[in-house]
């Protein structure tokens, strides 16, 4: 028998943040979704010599969103986001402002997403977020790749319009700055 650790290595190399972004999105809990992907990653040690290899990113996400489903019934309750608090990505900002600026910027991402119809908000975050791809993303849904694609598609249209909307929101409010003549 082959030995399987250099796979579920390069497995948890790969998918564990991803993982924890997905079920942290289902879940609303930083700790709780690390749980659950360290669930997923038991799961995994166990069935890692039946997996093909192939279907491993959407076998993974299954669990994981299996995972979060079954924490969200157990739990039934709700959690607000504090997207400050979920920066998985270490920041590196040249300008003071652009940390600031970044934030602003992803935690109003994050709110355009999260109002997103259920099923485009599912495909955005496993495409975008997760980086799986259309065959993956059918498979974790049950869904055809075509309605993948669909689903994607209008979601990111509809995040393009809100986006638009927004910027213009903004621009309206933005404070005029005066413009100081020479001496």
């Amino acid at each position: 028998m082959q030995n399987l650790q250099p796979q579920f290595l390069d497995a948890l190399e790969r998918y564990e943040r991803p993982l924890i972004r997905y079920a942290y999105n289902h879940i609303q809990d930083l700790e709780e979704a690390r749980d659950v992907v360290q669930d997923v990653f038991l799961k995994l040690s166990q069935h890692i010599a039946t997996l093909e290899p192939e279907r491993l990113g959407a076998w993974l996400f299954t669990v994981c969103k299996n995972r979060a489903l079954d924490f969200q019934r157990k739990h039934s309750r709700l959690i607000v986001m504090d997207s400050e608090s979920f920066d998985l990505e270490p920041a590196t900002t040249p300008r003071p402002g652009d940390e600031m600026e970044s934030r602003e910027t992803a935690t109003e991402l994050r709110r355009l997403i999260e109002n997103l119809p259920t099923r485009q908000r599912e495909a955005v975050t496993l495409k975008f977020i997760s980086g799986l791809d259309y065959k993956e993303i059918s498979e974790v849904m049950k869904t055809s790749i075509g309605n993948v694609g669909y689903l994607i598609h209008h979601g990111v249209q509809t995040l393009r319009t809100k986006w638009q909307e927004h910027e213009d929101a903004a621009n309206r409010q933005a404070p005029i700055t005066p413009q100081l003549s020479p001496l």
